[in-house]
């Protein structure tokens, strides 16, 4: 029975056309300093910095920020927040989600420049955030998904991943005993899995309510698209 939906962020529940805020950072990056954009990125995605400054303050020796990438930077943050938005009918899809089971978010982002969940209507739909860089450590990893399980109360099998990323959301989840919803906009082929294991997949948001409907009243149909 699931009891609870734990949506995905970036590009599951938001976009944004420029891209996610350490995608706008990569094209920033002087030759010398790319290679240590993979490590930048996980710094700033499981430490808990609590503003762009501190982030960026934090890297300024390690890489040797010059003081005009900096300020780029910060101006890529704010500019990824400012310009993001909801996929079409996202805040439906939430909103009849939370009419049949608990909702929740987990993602893989900082925990500053989050103010487009205020503006989006996320926060005030999905109450229960947990965000990587406040769990320190990144989906899949299996600490991710039992913390938030314990944060929520529920055993595994009451609990459903909705995302875009196969090997975050959905591998991660299925190894956690979720039940995995992969959010396939594109249609792309399904990577090699366990036909047993309980993932579905959907085109858009708005299949989830009903797909969750499905499922609590007894469908058990893995090879089945939502």
């Amino acid at each position: 029975m699931i009891r609870a939906v734990v949506f995905d962020l970036w590009n599951t529940l938001v976009f944004s056309p420029g891209g996610s805020p350490f995608q706008r950072l990569k094209p920033l990056l002087r030759p010398d300093q790319l290679p240590r954009h993979a490590e930048l990125m996980r710094d700033g995605m499981v430490q808990p910095y609590g503003s762009v400054e501190a982030f960026l303050a934090a890297w300024r020796e390690r890489i040797d920020l010059a003081p005009d990438q900096a300020a780029a930077m910060a101006q890529a943050f704010l500019e990824s927040g400012d310009q993001a938005e909801c996929f079409p009918g996202t805040p439906e899809a939430v909103e009849a989600t939370r009419a049949l089971a608990r909702v929740a978010l987990l993602s893989n982002t900082q925990d500053f420049g989050l103010e487009l969940l205020d503006r989006l209507g996320i926060q005030e739909r999905i109450r229960l955030r947990l965000l990587s860089a406040e769990l320190g450590a990144l989906k899949p990893d299996p600490a991710v998904f039992e913390a938030t399980q314990r944060r929520l109360g529920l055993f595994p099998g009451e609990l459903a991943m909705v995302g875009d990323s196969w090997t975050d959301d959905v591998l991660g989840a299925l190894a956690a005993g979720w039940t995995a919803i992969w959010v396939n906009r594109e249609g792309k082929p399904r990577p090699g899995h366990d036909p047993d294991a309980p993932l579905y997949e959907v085109r858009s948001l708005d299949r989830v309510p009903e797909l969750i409907e499905q499922l609590q009243a007894g469908m058990r149909c893995p090879t089945c698209l939502g």
